[in-house]
Parts: structure tokens; sequence; C-alpha cells
């Protein structure tokens, strides 16, 4: 008797195990609404997204060329200076001393010439200095007493003794001409060596001052004064920063795309909601071995001065006119892992025609943002009727068209309904 009972409550057991598992399968999975959107085109330009710094169009190191005292620094970090501004100088009064001493010598030497002041050297005929004219008519007259003299010999009236001696002074009368000219060419060769040195004293002067080549900003300062700066130490760093180099790394699958003369659009970091514009004057010759990258640069106007050297850019080369491409909202793309899709939608079971639709994925691949659309540039033909909104979306997931996930049928909600009965049904 006893066994038959345990025999029954197990029986009784298994039946409520087996009802419990019937009561607590697992609902049919709900459609979820969505919307549907056919992908449009839009006329692009084709554009090499890449990215660079901004960098001055020059940058210089002032100095002096002479070695002095510096008297005055009259520019600072920041400053904006003119072409032709004088923002160093040196003491002067050695080189003003220089300049002295130099013309004192063309004085000098011009008046061992009987020259009138600043009278044209190359214009100077030796034969005409009183010097040179002197040592000629000394030899006129030794020349004259040499024939006398001869001519006496001849006639018995004189000896060969005197003869003698007229032509010796004819020989130092003629020596004395040569040595005369000799002497006015070395003066002359002086007084053009003194009028150089002038010349270079008065550059050493002016020297004493260092002007700046075009206009610019100062960069920074490397000296004080009191300073004494040798010739060739820093002093200002310029930089001319208008216009700028914007300079570009572009990747070598890139590069055969990029021409001087093609637009550039860029924003700077910081400054993302501006966007500047700049065109492609320069472009290196070689791809660099290390990052794969040719070098290309920009030229950026800067009248404003807003653009800073040394800023980093994020930008885009045109490298082909507008032409159509494939774009979808930002929202009918779902990304995961790595890996892009939009959906469409599709009959569950397309050979039995039966109702109901599924979502179907296609991997697509993304290219430029345009408002709240970004481009399709592979996997998706325009046209296509695709899922506005595809957050949550997997594929194959059960969809229903047009209407709202909150807005369920009434069938649907009885079946919900006694569903969650069978549940409660089954647990007890």
């Amino acid at each position: 008797m006893i066994m038959l009972r345990a025999s029954s409550v197990i029986c009784s057991l298994v039946a409520a195990s087996c009802n419990g598992g019937q009561g607590t399968q697992a609902p049919a999975r709900r459609p979820v609404a969505v919307e549907l959107v056919a992908s449009s085109t839009h006329e692009l330009p084709r554009k090499a997204a890449v990215s660079g710094v901004l960098a001055a169009q020059e940058e210089l190191v002032l100095g002096f060329e002479v070695t002095g005292r510096l008297q005055t620094l009259d520019v600072d970090v920041g400053d904006v200076v003119a072409e032709g501004t004088v923002v160093a100088a040196l003491a002067t009064r050695e080189f003003e001393l220089a300049v002295d001493r130099a013309k004192a010598a063309i004085v000098a030497a011009e008046a061992k010439l009987g020259l009138a002041p600043g009278t044209d050297l190359d214009q100077v005929d030796a034969e005409a200095t009183s010097a040179v004219r002197e040592a000629r008519a000394v030899l006129g007259e030794a020349k004259a007493n040499r024939d006398r003299v001869a001519e006496m010999v001849q006639q018995s009236l004189s000896s060969q003794a005197q003869l003698e001696t007229a032509e010796a002074a004819l020989g130092v009368a003629t020596s004395r001409l040569q040595r005369a000219r000799d002497e006015v060419n070395t003066v002359l060769a002086e007084a053009r060596l003194a009028r150089v040195e002038a010349l270079q004293a008065e550059k050493r002067l002016a020297d004493c001052r260092v002007k700046v080549p075009w206009p610019g900003r100062v960069a920074e300062r490397h000296a004080a004064v009191g300073q004494v700066v040798r010739a060739g130490d820093p002093v200002v760093t310029l930089l001319r920063v208008d216009p700028l180099r914007l300079r570009l790394r572009v990747p070598d699958r890139l590069s055969a795309d990029v021409a001087i003369g093609q637009l550039v659009e860029f924003t700077i970091d910081g400054a993302e909601d501006v966007q500047r514009t700049g065109r492609i004057v320069r472009a290196g010759p070689a791809i660099e071995r290390g990052d794969r990258t040719r070098l290309v640069e920009a030229e950026v106007e800067n009248r404003d001065g807003a653009l800073l050297p040394g800023a980093f850019c994020r930008a885009h080369i045109v490298t082909a006119p507008a032409q159509p491409v494939v774009v979808v909202p930002k929202t009918a793309v779902l990304t995961f892992a790595g890996v892009s899709r939009v959906f469409s939608v599709v009959a569950a079971d397309e050979k039995a025609k039966e109702k109901g639709h599924k979502a179907k994925g296609h991997i697509v691949q993304l290219g430029r943002t345009v408002g709240d659309d970004v481009e399709v540039t592979s996997g998706l033909k325009a046209g296509l009727d695709i899922v506005r909104d595809a957050t949550g979306l997997t594929p194959e997931m059960p969809v229903v068209m047009g209407k709202k996930a909150e807005d369920k049928p009434a069938e649907e909600k009885k079946t919900e309904d006694k569903t969650d009965d069978k549940k409660v049904e089954g647990n007890k």
C-alpha cells in the first residue's frame, strides 16, 4: 500500500513537471516597429582627409654683422613690426671714429697728389701731376745739358770727363722721372684704398643697426641691452605670418590625386566650428620612407593674424569636382566592432509568401559626413528603402513597418496576457 502511494506521488510530480515545462515556454519574438527612408544621392566633390600643421611662411634670426655693445632693443615677443623698422642698435662711437680715420686718410692721399677733395681717381692722369711734371722738366734740362757738352767735346771746347758727368746727370734725371711716376701711382692706389676703407667703415657703422627685411611678428628675444654681442649672435627671431604655410602629410595611396592649385579646407583643433581654406602651392618630390607620406604645402591667408604657427589642423584636399554619391541618414547606420551596417526590410519567408517582415543587414563603407547624412562609398545603391533608425536592430530581427513600438494590436496584447497566465499556473 505504501509503495502504491509513493508511485502515485512520483507520477504526480512528473506530471506537474511536464505541465510546468509547457507553461514556461519562451514567447515568440515581438516585431520592432521601423520607418523606412530611401537612400539618395548628393553632388559632392571628392576629398582626401589629411592632417597637418601651420608654419610661418619664413622664420629669420636677426643679428649684427659686427661686434659691439647692445645699446637699444625696442621690440619684444609678439610685437608686430613693419618692413624697414630698426629693432636693435649697437653703441656707435667706435665705428664713427673709424669712419673719421678713413676719411682723413683720403684727404692726405689727395693732398699728396695735389687733387681737389672728391676728385674721381679713375680720371687722374699721373703724367699731369706736379711731381711727374717736375721730374720731366729736370730730365729735359739734363738731356739738353748732355747734348750741349757733347757738341762742345766735338769742338774740343770741353773735356771727355765733362761729357761723362752730363751723361750721368741725364741717367739720374731719367730715373727720377720713373720714380715720380711710381710714387704718383702708389699714392693713387693708397687714395683708392682709403676710400674703400672709408666705405667699409661707413658700412660697419650702418651695420650697428638691425632692420626688419619684411613685415612680421617677433617670436623671441635672445639678448638684453648692455650685453656685448658678437657678429652673428642671435638677437631677435622674426616670423612672417601672412601668408602661412599649411604643411600636410598625404598618404602615398592618395598622393597621386594631389596637385598644385587644389583647394584645401581645414579646421584648427579648438576651433572646429570655423572652416578656413587655402591652396596647394608646393608638393614634395618623394614619399617619405618612414611614414609613407608625401609632404605638400598650402598657402593660407592670415591678414588678421588669428592663425598661429604650430597649430594642428584637420584638412580635406578637394581632389575632384562635385559628383553624385550615395548618402543615408546617420541614424540609419549601426556600427559594431568596426563594421558598419544599414538595414532594409524583406519578407520573413519569401518562398512561402508568408506575412511578416525581417531586417536584412547590408555591410557598407562610409565616407564623408554631410550634415545629418553620411556618404556610403560601397555596399549600397541609391534608391533602396532602408530603416531610418537602426538602433537595436540585428540581422533577421522581425520588424513591422509604420507602427510604433508602444502601439500593440489588441489581439497581440491578449495573447501576451494569456501567456503570462500560463506562466503563473505552471509555476503553481
